[in-house]
């Protein structure tokens, strides 16, 4: 019984092919030829994408690199977050980011394209149980 399904599925699937095997020949023909590409000297003659950076060991100038500031979460209630120990509210600002979000389990601090998100870490100190907690 599953030859006899297989053979008339094979049939069908000629019968209804609606490409030929001329065609298909056609197509790998058409593949096999070379495609035209971009000369070699035309590619020499682009500009380099890439940014070179030289140091420049005359300036007198330094850069200062700005240290990223280091956030710490230590609670979260009445939709306030003890930031670094002190209680913020939202849309205050916290060392020049804005506290955009509170939720339950974290905040999300934002300044111009940086986004900070701040988790909670699940430890005996930061949890409060009350008596219907197990």
């Amino acid at each position: 019984m599953k030859k006899i399904i297989i053979i008339i599925g094979i049939i069908t699937s000629y019968a209804f092919a609606e490409i030929t095997l001329k065609e298909i020949d056609a197509m790998i023909d058409k593949i096999k030829k070379p495609r035209d590409g971009i000369l070699l000297e035309a590619l020499s003659q682009t500009p380099d994408p890439f940014k070179k950076l030289i140091k420049d060991t005359n300036s007198t100038q330094s850069i200062i690199k700005k240290k990223q500031q280091d956030f710490s979460l230590n609670a979260i209630m009445n939709k306030k977050a003890f930031v670094n120990g002190k209680w913020y509210s939202k849309d205050e600002i916290i060392s020049d980011y804005k506290l955009v979000f509170i939720g339950s389990k974290g905040v999300v601090l934002s300044r111009e394209r940086d986004i900070i998100k701040l988790f909670l870490q699940k430890n005996k100190h930061n949890v409060i149980k009350t008596k219907g907690d197990k």
